[in-house]
């Protein structure tokens, strides 16, 4: 998306007489860009639009190595002229925009969104955005959209293969390797890890340099191929096209000279199209999916500018100019749409996409005519430009890191509306307590002798434990919480194995098996309570009544507790709680207003998790607190809202909720067997809620 706009192959059916400019080329580019945008805009009218990104690739691929391959056979080839050129093409428009957004960042983002733009965009700058986006939300997750920087991944792979595949060239040029040969074992080999990586880890493939490179080597083959072999394709043209004018046509010899020729063009956007219409997010990609767009775009370019499409089509005055203002276009329009996004209460309406769409391409064009030319091609100061760039992005990259680094700036304006609907130190609190609670073990198991109960689940486990934890009879009980967040669970009659899916969740799941297997603690457990999101219809974490189950084998005399949720928001639609009530302008009752889960009593019994053969007792909190009248249904607790994100409870208000519910409730807990496990002192409960939250909130 940022190759030169010149290209040294001519016009002709798949060959080369001279070094010229390509219209057709542009116009593989205003697909590329224009097929992205209408993804990004319009998710579900062009599933496929993201393999725009692929055309991209291979048409970098295909110009650098041009320039490359030719300059080192001339012996004309400077890497101080190569890099000089890449500046020029990719900073300024870079760095406008990436100042754009932090301005206008600051004035909009919350601290912990203003955070991560900082993170991002400082990525952005040193061109490893790919890396950085690997370990958090993939490409295509909800969460995607809420980052103003997420396109910066193709670049960074792009400027990764302009920093390494010159000086590999260049070294195998000195050594008078073939550079053939480099090419089709660098095609070969990334192509093999690409096909190995989606099985395995499918983020990591889709943002790797060396899951990716093979698109761009393809275009590098290309390249080599009709520079040096332009004979055979010559005759390989020759041949193919009288051979097929002689089937079609009467008189073969007044038939058209590019019959050949325009057959691979129309193949090629055939394939284009398929790829737009049958690949999307649920396919693993870029896997063999890839090759899709990347053959196609090389059908295209190698039928040359003389084939009808080529001419008629993609060299078009309309696609040549977005092909012109196709790499300001990239940079420009999803940040607006991202910050649509995450200005919204809701999802942004098709006019208000539409109307983003419009502005990104004036922006687009006023980047290019104003920005763009006179530096790239500008005939003054041409040292001083590159110098001022070269100071410009790490300047940038630096005030950027420094957001990230102080946290987003929680001095300013905007933040300071969400303190006045969750406090800061309330915040504090319920981020302190996953270190503590993710998997507590207590003070001393090993040593205690008292039954144990068990607080076990996904994410739900720190918050929840934390407030159950309040309520337990410690005088007479151990409590002990374990998670199973991003563990890959294996069950056997002896023993769970608990293997982490990503390294982030190593301890996580280290600490599981461990505990999980203690023998010794798990003949004292008294009580088992399931915490978890959705626990009857949930996907994700699968086995936790196999778990339960286990647990159950070794120790049949304890009681099981399943616990309901509370409100929750529509992840697709809504970022977040405390978003919402920063974007409304109201408190948290405005969370409750929007949420959509459950919209009534739920009939657990006809969920597809629910576990017929398991003994349990359900703890229901919204029948237990407010019998599902949104009207009576606190939403907040002391000032804490009952969630920030979109599902999971803050600890306070669970807290108070859990002591609403033994206040109003005795007789339906003790009912459930549930009672006996909670301490009898309601004011000592109801006092250390309010000493912990309210006199410092």
């Amino acid at each position: 998306m940022s190759a030169e706009k010149g290209s040294s192959v001519t016009k002709g059916a798949i060959s080369l007489s001279s070094p010229g400019y390509r219209p057709d080329i542009d116009g593989l580019r205003a697909i590329a860009v224009l097929s992205v945008v209408l993804y990004h805009a319009f998710p579900g009218r062009l599933m496929g639009g993201f393999i725009g990104v692929d055309i991209f690739f291979i048409l970098s691929g295909f110009l650098i190595s041009t320039i490359i391959f030719e300059n080192l056979e001339r012996g004309t080839f400077s890497f101080a002229e190569f890099y000089a050129r890449r500046i020029k093409r990719i900073f300024p428009a870079l760095i406008l925009v990436l100042i754009i957004i932090y301005i206008f960042g600051w004035f909009t983002l919350l601290a912990d969104e203003f955070k991560q733009l900082g993170k991002h965009i400082a990525a952005g700058t040193g061109f490893v955005s790919n890396f950085v986006l690997m370990n958090e939300a993939g490409y295509f997750d909800n969460l995607a959209d809420t980052k103003p920087l997420l396109h910066l991944w193709s670049l960074g792979i792009e400027e990764q293969f302009y920093i390494i595949w010159p000086l590999l060239l260049w070294f195998a040029w000195k050594r008078n390797f073939n550079l053939l040969t480099i090419t089709i074992i660098a095609v070969s080999l990334s192509f093999y890890l690409n096909l190995v990586g989606v099985s395995q880890d499918i983020t990591a493939t889709f943002y790797s340099p060396q899951t990716r490179f093979w698109e761009l080597l393809c275009g590098s083959l290309l390249a080599w191929l009709m520079l040096y072999h332009r004979k055979a394709f010559a005759t390989v043209n020759t041949k193919l096209n009288a051979w097929i004018n002689s089937i079609l046509y009467h008189n073969a010899y007044q038939a058209s000279s590019n019959t050949f020729s325009n057959i691979l063009a129309f193949l090629g956007l055939l394939l284009l199209v398929f790829g737009f219409c049958e690949i999307n997010m649920t396919v693993s990609f870029p896997g063999v999916w890839a090759v899709v767009p990347i053959l196609g775009t090389i059908l295209i370019i190698s039928a040359g500018s003389d084939a009808w499409i080529n001419r008629k089509i993609l060299s078009n005055k309309v696609a040549v100019w977005f092909g012109l203002i196709s790499f300001p276009l990239y940079l420009w329009h999803w940040p607006l749409l991202s910050f649509a996004r995450i200005l919204s209460v809701e999802y942004p309406t098709g006019i208000v996409r539409i109307s983003i769409v419009l502005i990104s391409i004036i922006l687009s064009y006023l980047t290019y005519k104003f920005i763009e030319k006179p530096i790239r091609l500008g005939k003054h100061f041409q040292r001083l430009k590159i110098v001022l760039l070269l100071l410009l992005m790490p300047l940038c990259g630096l005030v950027a890191y420094n957001t990230y680094l102080e946290n987003g700036y929680e001095f300013r304006e905007v933040v300071n509306r969400v303190n006045s609907f969750y406090s800061p130190y309330a915040q504090q609190y319920e981020n302190s307590l996953a270190k503590k609670y993710q998997n507590y073990l207590g003070e001393d198991i090993s040593a205690s002798k008292k039954p144990v109960v068990l607080i076990i689940g996904d994410s739900y486990t720190v918050n929840w434990a934390s407030a159950l934890s309040r309520h337990i009879d410690l005088d007479h009980f151990d409590v002990v919480s374990i998670s199973y967040l991003g563990c890959d669970i294996r069950i056997d009659s002896q023993k769970i194995t608990a293997l982490s899916t990503a390294n982030q969740f190593q301890s996580i799941c280290e600490t599981f098996q461990s505990f999980i297997n203690n023998v010794s603690i798990i003949k004292r457990i008294s009580s088992i309570m399931l915490v978890s999101h959705r626990p009857f219809e949930y996907v994700i974490n699968p086995s936790r009544f196999d778990i339960i189950r286990w647990l159950k084998q070794k120790n049949a005399a304890s009681d099981v507790f399943v616990f309901g949720n509370y409100f929750q928001l529509d992840e697709k639609k809504y970022l977040s709680c405390t978003h919402l009530m920063a974007r409304a302008r109201r408190g948290s009752e405005t969370c409750l207003k929007y949420a959509n889960y459950p919209l009534s009593e739920p009939k657990i019994e006809t969920l597809p998790f629910y576990p017929k053969d398991l003994s349990f007792k359900y703890v229901d909190i919204i029948k237990l607190h407010c019998n599902y009248s949104r009207s009576g249904c606190a939403t907040e607790a002391n000032g804490v809202p009952f969630m920030s994100d979109w599902n999971h409870l803050n600890a306070a208000f669970l807290d108070f909720i859990l002591q609403d519910i033994q206040i109003k409730k005795a007789d339906v807990l003790a009912e459930l067997g549930l009672l006996k496990y909670f301490t009898s002192d309601q004011k000592q409960r109801l006092a250390s809620i309010t000493d912990k939250v309210q006199d410092k909130v």
